[in-house]
């Protein structure tokens, strides 16, 4: 996709390719929200809404046809989150905002980006398939960091036993993982 053309291309004949650019920039727009809103409902709303106000501005000849289309889409981005922050009663400043645009795409390549969501996505699936009491192993110890010892003890189960599920949900996460294409390590 052409990032100088998108805008200039539907000037000239009305037809802008929305769903190449939300192919094309999701992942990336989907990161730079996700940095400063947590709930996952709020995050897609936001996602959709910029997508929606890129459909309204140019049916609205509201953007120029010189304009390149990811930084106009990281601009509304940055606008929707602040808005959404101020329906909080949070603050955002728009310094941390252009920090965090700057970081992401002097570290990330977009490919990486989306190759890191689907495997996000991919463990998400494995996790919600999970027993109840697999998925509180799986929480304390992944993203809460608990030892297995401090878990067996609030779960009041043996040490042994939280090892063992978490070899077992490990090899499930690797087994999903390969059937889908992605190197369980990388």
């Amino acid at each position: 996709m052409n990032d100088n053309k998108i805008i200039k291309d539907f000037k000239c004949n009305k037809n802008l390719n929305i769903e190449e650019i939300i192919e094309t920039y999701n992942n990336y727009l989907y990161t730079i929200i996700n940095k400063f809103i947590s709930n996952q409902e709020d995050i897609e709303e936001v996602l959709s809404d910029v997508f929606v106000v890129l459909w309204n501005n140019c049916n609205n000849n509201k953007v120029d046809e010189n304009v390149k289309i990811k930084p106009y889409l990281v601009g509304i981005t940055k606008n929707l989150v602040k808005k959404k922050y101020r329906i909080y009663n949070m603050q955002v400043s728009v310094k941390s905002m252009d920090e965090l645009e700057v970081e992401i795409q002097d570290n990330y390549d977009i490919s990486l980006l989306a190759e890191n969501n689907e495997k996000s996505k991919i463990i998400l699936e494995v996790q919600n398939s999970m027993k109840e009491e697999e998925q509180k192993i799986f929480i304390m110890f992944y993203y809460q960091n608990q030892k297995v010892k401090d878990i067996a003890k609030v779960l009041n189960i043996s040490v042994s036993k939280v090892k063992i599920v978490l070899h077992r949900l490990r090899n499930l996460v690797k087994k999903k993982l390969k059937e889908r294409g992605y190197d369980y390590g990388k």
